[in-house]
């Protein structure tokens, strides 16, 4: 029987695998071997993350604002101000992400939210209104295809470290090895930068 670290492997590499039954079999393996830091990763990437986000899940594009004559025109932003809000977070659950990128064509809107608002309204010198934010397909999927990448060099870390499995269980020495080794405990130290606030919303 092929062991679920290999299985886990192979079902990485193979896009026909939806990424949300892979995090599933990921969680499995995180909470058979005790891995705590990584079993709160794959939670969060399930049901979304509540204030600092991963790193790879800021997203470019650029703001626009409503004028009321006009409609949605693009913000032109001073240096210091754009280099403070040049990307935003998503804090969204991977299958509300994967939704958006399956139904969305081109450009996708989202809301920015009251914090951003009023920072952006006090940074022009127009009246106040509000603001969204415009990015492409091409970042979420960079997103999605990133927690699958992060899976598979976890899963290939557990196999240097001779950590397989058999079946759906793990000897006493490899749970051994899987808490007692710094690089795979630590492995999603380095996952985290800064979060500001938005929500998603398609447009």
């Amino acid at each position: 029987m092929e062991g679920i670290v290999l299985e886990l492997e192979r079902e990485a590499l193979d896009e026909n695998v939806g990424i949300e039954a892979l995090l599933r079999k990921a969680y499995l393996v995180a909470r058979k071997l005790k891995l705590t830091d990584f079993e709160k990763w794959i939670n969060n990437e399930q049901n979304g993350y509540e204030g600092e986000v991963p790193e790879y899940r800021m997203i470019g594009g650029e703001y626009k604002a409503l004028n009321p004559y006009r409609g949605w025109i693009p913000v032109v932003l001073p240096a210091n101000v754009a280099k403070v809000i040049a990307k935003v977070p998503l804090h969204n659950s991977i299958s509300s992400l994967c939704d958006v990128y399956n139904t969305s064509e081109g450009s996708i809107c989202f809301t920015v939210g009251a914090e951003i608002t009023e920072f952006l309204n006090k940074s022009s010198d127009g009246f106040d209104t509000k603001f969204s934010f415009y990015s492409s397909r091409s970042e979420i999927y960079r997103i999605i295809s990133t927690v699958r990448n992060k899976i598979l060099d976890w899963a290939l870390l557990l196999e240097e470290n001779e950590i397989f499995g058999e079946g759906m269980t793990f000897t006493e020495k490899e749970k051994e090895i899987a808490s007692t080794t710094k690089v795979i405990n630590n492995y999603t130290n380095n996952f985290y930068g800064n979060a500001s606030e938005v929500d998603i919303s398609q447009g």
